[in-house]
């Protein structure tokens, strides 16, 4: 281990590095990128609606480019996106894009668009904005008042991380996949086990106070 530099990441392995996100990624990349594009082409439209808190992403709406390539943020498959905007960023709103139409998408302003050179790259980065470390450094530099409070785009761009290479990336990617979704798995079995014992009580209050069970020789 050595020591990184950064007093709240502390010590990280040796052969790690650290950087700034905006010399890993590129940060809300140009539209004129599109420039060769038919102005009528279908393209994925996100509306915050349809950016999940768990990575989901509804992908169902389309435009024509011509509709949403001014006054929208624009992204590509694979790029990641979080939400700036309180509470949207503190409820962990935000994807790694798939399924795009044409491999095209427009968004919400209150978006921030990230893009990595490798797909891998782009889960473990997926994974680093939503640690707690980033969250909450986040959180403590959001300008605005009130439920307008925003993540600055400056602070995305600058904001110091540890490195691994790219096989340790795809790595970590691989095993956070799999028991990110085992945990969501029970959690899911445990919202069940809940609403069953609810229904349960309800079932129990209702026949109790419909004569349905005789308590009277129940202590």
């Amino acid at each position: 281990m050595k020591d990184s530099g950064i007093e709240w990441l502390g010590e990280i392995p040796e052969d790690w590095e650290v950087k700034r996100l905006k010399y890993f990624t590129k940060i809300n990349p140009s539209k004129s990128e599109l420039s060769t594009c038919p102005k009528n082409m279908q393209v994925t439209f996100l509306p915050m609606e349809n950016i999940g808190e768990k990575g989901e992403l509804d992908t169902s709406l389309t435009k024509e480019l011509s509709e949403v390539i001014n006054g929208y943020s624009y992204l590509r498959e694979n790029d990641v996106i979080i939400a700036k905007i309180t509470p949207c960023f503190e409820n962990g709103k935000g994807a790694i894009a798939k399924g795009l139409t044409n491999n095209i998408a427009f968004a919400t302003t209150e978006v921030i668009t990230l893009r990595c050179e490798n797909e891998k790259s782009s889960v473990f980065l997926y994974y680093l904005l939503y640690s707690s470390p980033f969250r909450k450094i986040a959180e403590g530099t959001m300008y605005g008042a009130g439920g307008q409070k925003r993540v600055a785009d400056s602070f995305v761009a600058n904001y110091h991380f540890s490195l691994p290479s790219l096989t340790e990336q795809k790595a970590i990617a691989e095993f956070l996949d799999r028991e990110t979704t085992k945990i969501d798995k029970l959690i899911e079995k445990a919202k069940e086990s809940i609403e069953l014992s609810k229904e349960k009580r309800q079932a129990l209050i209702s026949a109790a106070v419909t004569g349905k069970i005789d308590v009277r020789d129940m202590g």
